[in-house]
């Protein structure tokens, strides 16, 4: 049967044998945690950073920090007397604003015999309370994992090519939920999870891709990921950012609780580059909303997307206009409001072919991006977070480690953060409220 017929087969089985619960536009039951209502004066952040000289071999530290609205200079993590050692490395790192949980997600490679074991992958998570880093729970072991995030009271790992999802409770306890692929298979292919956006009232959106389909695809679920109801449009292409085995975010909700889908490296040339939008409340996209990015951007696509705050979205484009492949270096920025679909080129950053840039987050019109020397991974290709060789070697750039604050309205950087040379900053994860 054709894909598209297929599809449509399975949405019409999903609306006879399941019903969402409605709400209008206006609806002001959703109690997901849009808008923060922390100042920048008074938000707790964690640093995480590894070694240069080993890479993703070599653990990380995790420091708590005070105060977003002052710039520090000459700080520590790695090695720190008072930063948490883990003996393992993570690739990435999120953090539930609703439990106060940090998680990391650890890198096969990475996994120490002192830590986790070795060539496990896995994750840890820790409670952050008033600045202070304590582990809960034991180390859950994965077979392996893509995207990460977090949703409700829970963090997740979704494996690469499965519809597979680790769910981590505020204990630490795990849960692995199988999406029934048999079910959701289009042309023989199961679906991989990219994202998991929570809307809130015990309701998420899942992000799905297929390999062989390059269109926008969003199951509506619970927090128990049963699947409600699927939404598909042909508009943009697959929402997924992808680098070696690493799934990137494309998608995420505004302050309002919009749903925005992006596609940011469809090799097509019909306008698949793009994003749509899920207004709130809603459960099937807008028609009247598509922005046009690679237009914006004068045609360049993008491998990852991050929420800053309103409706202004951070995203890390390709460095070439021609570029858009998983091994392809990224590292350009721009920021665009999704309102208005306008896009500002961010300014005041370094070279992207000379640092690694990591995992940051964003609060009251800002953005905080880790930056630090290029590693034999790291090199150029905006690639933190990703999976590296095993490789260790010497960072091959004297950049300073620095976390930059980026202007939502301007998109101005500039240092609000620098580091001692010996740090590999591998994200900064800020205790919204």
């Amino acid at each position: 049967m054709h894909s598209t017929k297929l599809l449509a087969c399975a949405m019409a089985s999903l609306a006879l044998s399941a019903t969402l619960a409605s709400c209008s536009d206006d609806d002001t039951t959703n109690d997901a945690p849009f808008a923060s209502t922390t100042e920048p004066a008074k938000a707790q952040f964690v640093v995480v950073s590894g070694d240069p000289v080993s890479d993703l071999t070599g653990g990380v530290y995790l420091k708590s920090f005070s105060d977003l609205s002052t710039s520090k200079t000459d700080q520590s993590v790695y090695g720190a007397s008072d930063a948490l050692k883990v003996y393992d490395s993570f690739t990435q790192e999120t953090y539930n604003k609703q439990t106060g949980v940090l998680t990391g997600y650890i890198y096969a490679r990475g996994a120490s015999a002192e830590g986790i074991g070795s060539m496990k992958a896995g994750l840890r998570s820790y409670k952050v309370v008033n600045g202070t880093i304590s582990q809960i729970g034991d180390p859950v072991y994965l077979d392996n994992f893509g995207n990460t995030g977090t949703f409700g009271p829970y963090s997740y790992a979704a494996q690469i090519s499965n519809p597979v999802v680790v769910r981590i409770d505020q204990t630490g306890a795990s849960k692995t939920i199988t999406i029934d692929p048999t079910k959701y298979a289009i042309d023989g292919t199961n679906p991989a999870i990219a994202n998991i956006v929570d809307l809130g009232d015990n309701k998420v959106a899942m992000v799905m891709t297929y390999a062989n389909r390059d269109s926008a695809v969003v199951a509506l679920a619970d927090y128990d990921l049963n699947i409600s109801k699927v939404l598909y449009s042909n508009k943009i292409g697959q929402s997924v950012g992808a680098q070696r085995s690493v799934r990137y975010t494309q998608s995420g909700m505004d302050d309002a609780g919009n749903l925005y889908v992006f596609c940011g490296g469809s090799a097509s040339a019909d306008g698949k580059v793009g994003a749509l939008r899920i207004k709130r409340g809603a459960t099937d996209f807008d028609p009247d909303y598509k922005f046009d990015i690679l237009s914006k951007s004068g045609g360049y696509r993008f491998r990852k997307v991050f929420h800053i705050s309103d409706d202004y979205f951070l995203i890390e484009f390709y460095n070439s206009q021609t570029a858009h492949g998983n091994m392809d270096a990224s590292g350009k920025m721009a920021v665009v409001k999704m309102s208005d679909q306008s896009l500002t080129w961010v300014t005041g950053l370094p070279d992207p072919t000379t640092v690694s840039i990591s995992w940051g987050d964003g609060l009251k019109g800002s953005y905080y991006l880790p930056i630090a020397a290029a590693t034999s991974f790291g090199g150029g290709s905006g690639s933190g977070g990703g999976r590296p060789s095993s490789k260790s070697v010497k960072a091959t750039s004297t950049v300073i480690p620095t976390i930059y604050r980026i202007d939502a309205k301007t998109g101005i950087a500039s240092p609000f953060m620098t580091f001692a040379t010996t740090d590999l900053l591998k994200a900064i994860l800020i205790m919204k409220d």
